[in-house]
């Protein structure tokens, strides 16, 4: 069973995501903060980071989580889908997409809006889980 990590401080929607990715078979982790945050992913080992932008205490931090999971060598390389409602709320002036991702601003592996309609998540998480 492919392990996913989901990081969110939206409760609702780690539960609605949680069903969505356990009935199509994955085992699910989450946490609605960055306490510990590499030390969780390391201990769970989970084939994909499902990570959100916005936090209530930081409009960036999921942004600085993704570098800060960059940064260390035995996850690195596990994929980030950064799942956000950005665009759609209107805070920033830019909108992001996967055009912005790169090494050191934003290291994930792709962008996505929420919401999403969950046979496209469980879609883009096979996509990037096999």
């Amino acid at each position: 069973m492919k392990k996913i990590y989901l990081v969110d401080d939206d409760v609702d929607l780690v539960a609605s995501t949680t069903m969505a990715l356990e009935s199509a078979g994955y085992e699910v982790k989450s946490q609605h903060d960055n306490n510990n945050l590499v030390d969780n992913i390391r201990s769970y080992n989970p084939e994909l980071i499902i990570l959100d932008v916005m936090f209530p205490d930081d409009d960036n931090a999921g942004f600085k989580m993704a570098r800060t999971i960059s940064f260390h060598d035995t996850i690195k390389k596990i994929p980030i889908l950064m799942l956000s409602g950005v665009n759609q709320e209107g805070e920033f002036p830019l909108r992001f997409s996967n055009k912005d991702i790169d090494d050191t601003y934003l290291p994930i592996t792709e962008f996505v809006e929420k919401p999403i309609d969950p046979k496209k998540l469980i879609s883009k998480v096979e996509e990037l889980t096999s």
